[in-house]
This record gives structure tokens, C-alpha cells and sequence, in this order.
């Protein structure tokens, strides 16, 4: 299942409020950030909108994994 179909299905179910997603973030520690699934307000193929103290727009190419709780629900495949 693609990523952007994996969102949708958690938006639409109302589990997103209950997922983490970790995007790569320079600057961040470890280059990654968490953010939040109640905070994203919109989904689209090719990114997804976050409010933060303005709202951002990420790449979907730069989300490394969706978590629910303790569970991985996607990750990113590493470069062979």
C-alpha cells in the first residue's frame, strides 16, 4: 500500500490523531522530527500540511516512518 493511501485511510478513519509521523528535518536531532498526526490538515499525493505555530507543507519523500503507539505502520526503505 503507498504511503499517501496509508494517511488517507488514518485521516478518514480518525486514527491519525493517534499516529506519529517522523519526517527528515536538518537541524533536528538525529536530522529527524516528530510530528504529531492531530496536527496535519491536509493530504495529498505528493505532500501533507501541518499546522505548527504556521502551517508547513512536507514532501511526502521526506517522511521515514508512520507509528501508532509502540507499532511501525510504514517505514521508509533504505537506499541499496
Amino acid at each position: 500500500m503507498m504511503l499517501q493511501d496509508i494517511l488517507g485511510k488514518l485521516k478518514w478513519s480518525g486514527e491519525l490523531k493517534e499516529c506519529e509521523i517522523i519526517i527528515r528535518h536538518r537541524g533536528a536531532p538525529n536530522d529527524e522530527l516528530a510530528i504529531s498526526g492531530d496536527k496535519v490538515t491536509e493530504i495529498k499525493r505528493s505532500y501533507f500540511s501541518y499546522q505548527g505555530e504556521e502551517e508547513v507543507t512536507i514532501p511526502m519523500h521526506r517522511i521515514l516512518e508512520v507509528r501508532k503507539g509502540l507499532k511501525t505502520l510504514w517505514q521508509k526503505q533504505s537506499a541499496k
